[in-house]
């Protein structure tokens, strides 16, 4: 009887359904954010705004799903249902993902965006409680209590190692590009086929149980009864639920005070939950302008970084229960849940208060950008000899041979134009200058800096070219941004080609369009891994005309910038537009330590007390208000990022990390008030592989109930 009630199979296939599904989602929201930013093109402001409107629909839904499983389709079902769409979402993404495929890629990316949060939500609230269905209780509780060890191993090992693969085979060279996000993509999507049949497989051995109580909805009636009925008739009572008894179970009200007395405290969680998902939007983003090179071939990527909270979590666990938490206790310190819930949050704002403080550090090598009603200009000289420009910023100024200047705060009403004139000596370098003087009419754009290039033209005359203004956005990846810039003023080399190689093998080569007249040709802008990159130029005339060494820094911005002079390379020269990154990535590492510590004391606190405090019938009603509260953080950013406060992204972190600590101070306030409900003990400890816990026993003896019930 005890063997025939457990079948393995049921519990393997269940097991590898909650891997994939947790590899997949984690792997997509590591490189969720850069996709947006380096492929799709948006701003950071809107891929944060894209991020966290994603993980708010993931965590809404799962009260649809706890509805759809309690109360029409039953667990098994729902999970099948629901990870169908999930899986369509996936296969739809991947699509979006293969250049060769091209078929609306935006469109596809966002349908299946959707559809993957609304698959993930369904699931969430059902394949834990759908594996201890499968267990005769209370005949095997000990089985279930080692279900849940190895359930939240799995879930942690999926979220792990899907963090930190998908960004490795981000970076796989495909398609002709040096990133390959249809393998990242691909590589979930295939997982989640895998596991649905698996899951699908399995249903021959599953204990399938037909939904039979509808908490959730009389939860949500009786509710809505209270607050319509009070507002409708203005009756006061010392519960705003009393008024319920007379229309709805007596149970059914009691429990709902002890629930709504959970509910309300659950309020300021939100702000915590807003501050802790940025590690995959701000967080990444700030990754990005900070130098990943730290051990010679180890290279981390920005998104990779993320990987390091689940980590130091499975490291972290044991050593506060076994270690902290004793010594604490012995003081009368952090004795309860809600203790903990707040010294956690407290945790979260000193994160923010250090990534606010790095974040200083690191404005210190951004460049400098106009600001409203500003343009400025940026003066190359590519000839061998100083010229001295006469201008209207600061009168008179010399460019050294081959050096670059930029005039700053020039005053511009959309676009101004102002007269710059040119002066070059007799004699400069071997080339002798027929034409001195020159001048230049610049055109201004608000907010832009425009380059300008001095050169010759074919009469050896001082002659200036003007392109399109720089792009001083750093890539999300960490990688090297560089444009070649080429200036011809003769049109006796054709074909002109210039590649780029480095040691192992990444190559780009730009072909210069041929010209009957003096001008200048630019590329696009080209991501590079950083390293030391040859660069060669040559002809139809000639094979090589000109090779060099250069070396590309991680998260620098370059114009490479390349004059010819009648059959020769005139001149060479690396400008780097925005400077490397110089701060080492390790220095995140504090910042996401406190994050993992206060996750660690505010979410297993804040399980341990949604789980211990709810009454058995409603525990599912708790977890849905506590989903609901990650949802609402992740809107609070977005709001917070669409109202573009601060012009200072460590204003915008030093402000979060005010709130957090404004909101647990509420918090505490609030908590003081509560009265707990007395649990009867429990003889029973659970060891979750690296913590032990009481925090899953009243979920157990839910289950026991459910049970017992049928």
């Amino acid at each position: 009887m005890y063997q025939e009630s457990f079948n393995s199979v049921a519990i393997l296939c269940i097991i590898a359904t909650e891997f994939c599904e947790r590899f997949a989602f984690s792997g997509l929201r590591t490189i969720l954010s850069i996709y947006l930013r380096n492929v799709l093109l948006l701003s950071e402001c809107t891929s944060t705004v894209i991020y966290h409107g994603f993980l708010m629909v993931c965590y809404i839904v799962p009260m649809a799903g706890a509805i759809c499983a309690d109360v029409y389709f039953g667990r098994y079902r729902t999970i099948r249902n629901f990870g169908i769409v999930y899986l369509i979402g996936h296969v739809l993404i991947f699509i979006a993902a293969v250049p060769i495929i091209s078929i609306y890629p935006a469109l596809f990316f966002f349908v299946g965006l959707t559809l993957i949060a609304i698959g993930t939500g369904g699931i969430k609230p059902c394949v834990a409680a759908f594996g201890a269905e499968q267990f005769n209780l209370p005949a095997q509780k000990d089985l279930l209590i080692h279900f849940f060890s190895v359930f939240y191993f799995t879930i942690n090992l999926g979220g792990f190692v899907g963090m930190t693969l998908t960004p490795v085979l981000r970076k796989v060279s495909c398609f002709g590009d040096d990133t390959c996000y249809a393998l990242a993509f691909g590589f979930p999507a295939a997982l989640m086929i895998l596991s649905m049949l698996l899951f699908v497989v399995g249903k021959n051995f599953y204990k399938l149980k037909s939904p039979k109580k509808k908490i959730l909805v009389e939860f949500l009636k009786c509710g809505w009864y209270a607050v319509t009925f009070r507002f409708r008739t203005g009756t006061r009572s010392s519960h705003w639920l009393d008024v319920a008894e007379d229309k709805f179970n007596h149970q059914l009200v009691a429990d709902m005070k002890i629930v709504s007395g959970i509910l309300f405290l659950f309020v300021p969680l939100p702000i915590f939950w807003s501050l802790f998902d940025q590690q995959g939007s701000r967080w990444t983003f700030q990754a990005s302008h900070m130098n990943g090179d730290i051990l010679g071939p180890i290279d981390v990527a920005p998104d990779q970084m993320q990987v390091i909270n689940p980590a130091l979590v499975l490291i972290i666990i044991p050593i506060l229960d076994r270690v902290f938490y004793p010594c604490f206790s012995r003081y009368n310190f952090l004795q309860n849940s809600l203790h903990r819930m707040a010294f956690g949050g407290l945790i979260a704002g000193v994160a923010f208060f250090s990534a606010g403080v790095l974040e200083l550090v690191l404005e210190t090598t951004y460049p400098r950008l106009p600001e409203k009603h500003q343009a400025a200009v940026n003066i190359i000289n590519t000839l061998p000899c100083n010229l001295k420009v006469t201008n209207p910023f600061d009168d008179i100024q010399m460019v050294n041979a081959g050096h670059i200047i930029r005039f700053n705060n020039i005053v511009c009403y959309n676009h101004t134009s102002y007269k710059l004139y040119v002066e070059a000596p007799f004699f400069c370098g071997n080339l002798e200058i027929r034409r001195r003087r020159f001048e230049m009419n610049v055109v201004c754009f608000e907010y832009q800096i425009y380059s300008i290039f001095i050169g010759i033209d074919q009469q050896n005359g001082v002659q200036s070219f003007v392109i399109d203004p720089v792009d001083f956005n750093k890539s999300l990846n960490g990688y090297p941004r560089i444009r070649i810039i080429y200036i011809r003023n003769t049109n006796y080399l054709h074909n002109v080609t210039v590649s780029l190689k480095n040691q192992i093998g990444t190559q780009d080569m730009y072909f210069v369009p041929n010209s009957d007249r003096p001008s200048v040709a630019k590329s696009a802008y080209m991501e590079l891994p950083h390293g030391v990159y040859e660069c060669q130029i040559s002809s139809t005339e000639e094979k090589i005309l000109y090779e060099k060494l250069f070396h590309l820094a991680l998260g620098g911005v370059y114009s490479l910038v390349i004059r010819e002079n009648k059959e020769q390379i005139g001149f060479v020269k690396l400008f780097a537009m925005a400077v490397p990154n110089t701060v080492s990535i390790l220095w995140q590492l504090p910042q996401y330590f406190l994050i993992s510590v206060a996750e660690i004391m505010f979410g297993v606190a804040g399980l341990e007390f949604s789980f211990t405090q709810a009454p058995r019938s409603m525990k599912t009603v708790t977890i849905a208000g506590w989903y609901l509260s990650v949802a609402v953080g992740n809107l609070l950013v977005t709001v917070i990022t669409q109202l573009n406060i601060f012009k200072s992204q460590a204003n915008e972190f030093f402000l979060f990390a005010i709130l957090i600590v404004a909101d647990m101070m509420v918090f505490m306030e609030m908590a003081s008030h509560y009265t707990f409900v007395t649990i009867k003990e429990s003889s029973t400890t659970i060891t979750t592989g690296c913590t032990v816990t009481d925090e899953i026993i009243p979920f157990i003896e839910s289950i026991e109930s459910d049970n017992s019930s049928e």
